[in-house]
Formats: C-alpha cells, structure tokens, sequence
C-alpha cells in the first residue's frame, strides 16, 4: 500500500522540470563523505546541470558504516530553478525520505508545498520563503550575509557571525590548502539555533564548499568534507 505515495509525487514533479529534459546541460558530479565524531556516517552523491542560467541539483543522502547499526535513513532531493546575481534561487523543491518503515513525500513548486506520507494523510502547506537549503548551501557563493532559506515545510534565517582565513590541512583525499571560512548561525522557527561552518577554497581553486560543519550541542560535530578525488564505483 506505500507504492501509490510515491507515483502521483513524480507526476506532479515532472511537471516543472519537463523542460529541463532538452537542455543542452553542463553536468558536475559531486560526493560529500559524512562524518559524526570519529565515524564514518554515510555520504552525499550529487549531480549539477547548468544551461546558463538555470540549474538542476539532484542528489541522494545514505548513512552508512557505524551510523547504519544505530539506524539506516536514505533521502534523495531535487531542485530547480536560476541564479539570480550568481545566487541560486528555487522554483521547484523535492524531498523523499526513507528510514524503512516509513516514506515521507515532500515537493515544494508555485505558492504551495505538498506532502504525503504513509502513515498519514496528505498535507498542503504554503511554500515558505526563500530559496532551498540545499541549494544555498552547496551553490551559493560563501561567505553570505543574511539569509532566508527553506525545506520546504519551514523557514530558517542564515546569521553571519564571522569570516577567516584558514589553511585546510585534509586526507588526500580531500582538499587541501588556502580557504576562507564562514560561521553561520541558523535560527530556528522553534527558537532554537545551530553553529554551521562552510570553507570555500581560496582563489576559487574549487567552485563549491569543500568542508562544512554543523555544531549541535550536546552532540557530536557532522562534518561534510567534498571528496577531490575520483571515489571508489
């Protein structure tokens, strides 16, 4: 009985993303490795397609390793939409969640956002301000000032606190080198807030964040590090 959650939630999603079918697009492939305290806690595959510009993120989260013996949780996610003054901003969001025994549809398109899930009935919401998180945090050009962002269910406010430059010392994996830092605090709808840290390479040397950190408190770091060397199939 889950299946039918899922058919309608593309339909609709195809809709405004039909025209990005014939797009002559350059694509980028990217993959975040996950990190909670010292283990390895899944990773983060993605794929970039830009025809001036317009682009489309897609992406899919897996915990993995360690993380999978506590509990196993995979999302895949998708946004359209253009930059605007180099900063991106969103028409159309979707989010699928999957922790195994429950499935969570989420898309976010116009001035409304839709969501079903099986164990309730579906849910119509407006569509908060700003543009999607996931596109502000890997697209948008760091360090930012102040800004609104979304899930699609809720508004968040981006703080600045401050900037820094920071020789990045990493795996070989990963980068390496000159970056500038960027504190963040995210305030809440609830209240509540959360320390980000994104570091963008210096000069340009890698277009996207090549680390980021989220400090939640009484809780391990997440660190998400963007791998710079081909990744194992």
């Amino acid at each position: 009985m889950n299946r039918p959650v899922w058919v309608p939630t593309r339909v609709l999603f195809a809709l405004p993303c039909a025209a990005l079918l014939a797009w002559p697009a350059a694509t980028q492939d990217l993959r975040y490795d996950a990190q909670v305290a010292w283990f390895h806690a899944g990773n983060i595959s993605m794929e970039l397609d830009e025809d001036g510009n317009r682009y489309e993120l897609s992406g899919v989260v897996t915990t993995s390793g360690t993380m999978n013996r506590l509990f196993k949780w995979r999302g895949l996610f998708a946004a359209t939409g253009r930059f605007i003054d180099g900063f991106p901003t969103t028409n159309a969001y979707l989010l699928l969640e999957d922790d195994g025994e429950t499935r969570e549809v989420l898309l976010a398109f116009g001035d409304k956002t839709t969501i079903h899930a099986t164990d309730s009935d579906s849910e119509e919401i407006p569509v908060p301000p700003g543009s999607d998180l996931m596109s502000v945090m890997f697209l948008a050009p760091h360090c930012l000032g102040e800004t609104i962002v979304h899930d699609g269910e809720d508004a968040y406010r981006i703080v600045p606190e401050r900037t820094s430059a920071r020789d990045l010392n990493q795996r070989s994996r990963y980068y390496s080198g000159p970056t500038v830092r960027c504190d963040y605090r995210f305030r809440y709808v609830d209240g509540s807030t959360r320390r980000v840290s994104v570091w963008v390479a210096d000069g340009k040397a890698v277009r996207f964040p090549v680390r980021i950190q989220v400090r939640v408190p009484f809780f391990p770091d997440g660190i998400l590090r963007l791998r710079v060397d081909p990744a194992p199939g």
